[in-house]
């Protein structure tokens, strides 16, 4: 059945250019987008960047550019660099856009009127308060929070001592609900590693936390509504977590149209009815988005964001949410860093890697397929260019470009260009032909099955693992049939074009299973074999194996050239 996909990536600080950090998260939702598109699922992706805060203020100090300015600047450059690796978003949201900061003025506003679930004290207090500011995270530390050296462990700077009066959420009263959410349902937080850290986290007690910032000008100013509000202007954090929301129309009814789904169509695990939010708005009224439904509902959304963001993801979004009467996402899927000889890629580490001019490179495809397949999906990964080079050739040029090119030559040389139509397993002589021919078919059946529950179940680099499989097979299929000694007997015509059959049909497969993942290199593949339609639109039973009865027979294919060159090694 068709379902509803919304994936958010976190959306971008534009403090400067884009990095591979950046975009391996941009990279792997577009892959998860693209898979659920090709299957024929309502998909909305959404990206976009952040652009207010004391972080960004500087930096337009420095370069000598009011804000606004530094901003417009920079923000072009991430939806290019997004559109070079072929992020095919639905929406690039920006935090300075009007709708976006009418949405946060109402967050507020229902912050100021909310009340907490346990002491029905209010959600929102004003208070002076003395901490550790790290300016890197726009966010307090405590001192445990700090390295041996007192430093941020991640932006490895001293916070600064400040004293201020803000606004402040009072989060610590949101535990229980959050703990209650996280044991009914255990997929709100993924990978389970990571949902235990938050539970943990949770279980020590949560800090009532600052949502407001006075004297930053660069900033969402509070609404006029809410007492002694004036001066101040919304905490960054309070600020993009809400783009979720705003880039679908909250807090206008419209946003439920990809928010929430209805039961049965929601797409994927971790949703949650309707009834399991009676009290959404902390003040014992039933949550105005489910008012005036007729049918069952369901949580939705879909983050995907780094694990130096999961607290603001797990734990302040959620609890905002619910003190503002608007249900959960569904599921927040934290994933790892790229580290480069054993230091996460960060502006702030200096050793950033373009990803454009590294896509330039050595292909757009062979950077996804990298950090696709390399870097195990949830988890960290190591980032060098003689890993990228060694990956991309063993993989690309040796296994699935090798293969392209030896069939399709084979089928100009032997059959003038035009794809045999006979098909008779039964005529390999070769013993060993026969069984690395059952080898074949089987791998592809079990990719068939395993792919699309891999890329369903977020493990990106294990549906690439099995898509490749009947590749490997295939180049071993052809190392025992033997095609240019088969070709040399009259007799064995329908011999040699089974097995080229076969390598077609397998080809067409690996087109549409490695799609999400390359989807240039998939339609220039589907293109050779002069397939009808691409890849991402082939679903259902054209998506089926089809070993004898595929459709690539009888098509005059492309002439052969190189889908993947060889990369050449670095230095």
């Amino acid at each position: 059945m068709p379902t509803r996909f919304y994936i958010t990536t976190a959306i971008d600080y534009v403090n400067g250019r884009p990095h591979l950090g950046h975009a391996y998260e941009k990279v792997v939702a577009d892959a998860l987008a693209r898979f659920h598109r090709q299957r024929g699922d309502a998909t909305y992706f959404l990206t976009g960047t952040d652009e207010h805060g004391q972080k960004i203020a500087r930096a337009a100090e420095a370069a000598g550019k009011p804000p606004r300015v530094f901003v417009d600047q920079l923000a072009p450059q991430f939806e290019a660099a997004w559109k070079s690796l072929g992020i095919a978003y639905d929406r690039f949201v920006r935090t300075t856009e009007p709708r976006h900061e009418l949405a946060v003025q109402e967050l507020f506003r229902r912050l100021h009127e909310a009340r907490t679930p346990k002491s029905g004290e209010p959600a929102l207090f004003e208070e002076e308060y003395e901490g550790l500011y790290c300016e890197g995270c726009e966010s307090f530390k405590l001192e445990k929070d700090l390295d041996e050296k007192g430093r941020c462990p991640e932006h490895k700077k001293k916070p600064r001592k400040v004293r201020e009066t803000n606004f402040f959420f009072r989060l610590s009263e949101y535990d229980e609900a959050l703990l209650k959410h996280l044991e009914s349902h255990p997929e709100f937080i993924q990978p389970d590693y990571r949902r235990n850290e938050v539970a943990n986290v949770i279980r020590e007690g949560l800090q009532n936390v600052s949502v407001t910032r006075p004297h930053l000008p660069w900033g969402i100013p509070l609404p006029k509504e809410i007492p002694g509000g004036a001066g101040h202007t919304a905490y960054v954090w309070a600020d993009a977590l809400l783009n979720y929301l705003s880039a679908i129309g909250w807090p206008e009814r419209r946003y439920s149209l990809w928010w929430l789904a209805r039961e049965g169509e929601a797409g994927g695990a971790g949703a949650a009815r309707q009834d399991e939010f009676p009290l959404l708005d902390g003040q014992g009224r039933p949550g105005a988005a489910w008012a005036g439904t007729t049918t069952a509902q369901v949580t939705n959304a879909f983050h995907l964001i780094g694990k130096d963001i999961s607290r603001f993801h797990c734990i302040l979004w959620p609890a905002l949410l619910l003190a503002a009467g608007v249900p959960l996402p569904r599921q927040v899927y934290v994933h790892g860093f790229i580290y480069a000889r054993g230091e996460k890629l960060s502006k702030s580490s200096g050793n950033v890697v373009d990803p454009v001019a590294l896509a330039e490179q050595i292909g757009r495809d062979a950077l996804r397929f990298y950090l696709l397949h390399a870097i195990p999906t949830g988890r960290d990964g190591e980032f060098t260019l003689e890993q990228v080079v060694e990956h991309c050739n063993t993989h690309l040029a040796n296994d699935l470009g090798n293969l392209a090119s030896r069939t399709i030559t084979m089928v100009h040389k032997y059959f003038g260009g035009a794809a045999p139509t006979d098909w008779s397993p039964e005529s390999f002589r070769d013993p060993q032909a026969a069984e690395a021919f059952d080898a074949l078919l089987a791998a592809t059946a079990a990719a068939h099955v395993e792919v699309p529950l891999a890329f369903a179940e977020i493990r990106i680099h294990e549906a690439l693992e099995h898509a490749w499989l009947p590749v490997v097979r295939a180049n071993e299929f052809i190392e025992r049939v033997k095609p240019w000694v088969v070709a040399k007997d009259p007799d064995r015509r329908a011999e040699l074009a089974t097995a080229l059959r076969a390598l077609l049909e397998t080809l067409r497969l690996v087109a549409i299973w490695s799609w999400p993942a390359i989807p240039g290199k998939s339609e220039e593949l589907s293109e050779l074999l002069s397939l009808p339609g691409k890849p991402g639109e082939t679903r259902g039973e054209a998506a089926n194996p089809s070993f004898g009865s595929d459709p690539v027979a009888g098509r005059s294919l492309g002439a052969t050239r190189s889908l993947f060159p060889r990369l050449e090694p670095v230095g």
